[in-house]
């Protein structure tokens, strides 16, 4: 039987003292933190890719364009949101980062499984081929 539930201020346990700890830093330590936190290696590691591509056609000038807009669209409309509507962000976003604490680990098992299926069909196809 699963004990109480815990207070409605309080943060689910797997996220630790981390996040707890992050809320409470300065202005000047979360601007020296934010470039490091951004998602702008997965984004550079896209962005190789498309580049190791043929870039002698306007076309693919436009298709990194495209990629490295659509990486950082999240990111950028959520800073735009908060930044035009402060209040409505603040209830809004503080509902999906709990949901994403919440479903954290239903969330990781998912995308490992499917990177391990695409691993694996993909290994398949290279030995029958």
């Amino acid at each position: 039987m699963r004990g109480p539930s815990p207070p409605s201020g309080r943060r689910h346990k797997s996220s630790g003292g981390l996040m707890a700890r992050l809320d409470r830093i300065s202005l000047w330590t979360a601007a020296g933190l934010a470039p490091l936190l951004q998602p702008w290696g997965l984004v550079a590691a896209g962005a190789a890719t498309v580049v190791s591509a043929d870039l002698s056609h306007a076309s693919s000038y436009l298709a990194l364009f495209g990629y490295c807009l659509l990486a950082t669209s999240s990111l950028l409309v959520m800073e735009v949101y908060t930044t035009f509507a402060p209040d409505s962000a603040r209830v809004r976003l503080g509902k999906l980062r709990t949901w994403i604490t919440t479903h954290q680990e239903q969330a990781l098992v998912a995308v490992a499984l499917v990177a391990g299926l695409f691993l694996v069909s993909r290994s398949i196809a290279q030995l029958t081929s």
